[in-house]
């Protein structure tokens, strides 16, 4: 089991996220998109990106906003899968499919194991 991260670990993280929210209990984003088309697409891309990790956010799509919870129930809060899945999702948020991408984890980053 991942363990949750202390606050000052998940200071430390936020402050790395661009727009990212939270406790160690759950991150939480809002992205806003042109209209619901585009949101549905980013919801397909973060599910990509998802069952890659192995690891699923909880999503709510309203019209042209799409919010996204994360955190790891299996461990009771926020774990670096959390961090690591938000750091993926943030470069698919664009309107323009084209320049949605994926980011692979840095060298540096510890890459959680799936499940």
């Amino acid at each position: 089991m991942a363990d949750v991260l202390n606050p000052d670990a998940l200071h430390h993280e936020l402050h790395r996220l661009e727009g990212w929210s939270g406790t160690t209990e759950g991150l939480d984003k809002t992205f806003a998109f042109r209209d619901a088309a585009a949101a549905r697409a980013f919801t397909a891309r973060v599910a990509r990106v998802a069952d890659e990790l192995d690891h699923h956010p909880d999503v709510r799509v309203d019209g042209d906003r799409v919010r996204l919870a994360l955190v790891t129930h299996s461990a009771g809060g926020v774990t670096q899968k959390d961090v690591e899945l938000a750091r993926r999702i943030d470069p698919l948020a664009t309107d323009d499919p084209a320049e949605a991408r994926t980011v692979a984890p840095a060298a540096s980053d510890p890459v959680p194991p799936a499940g």
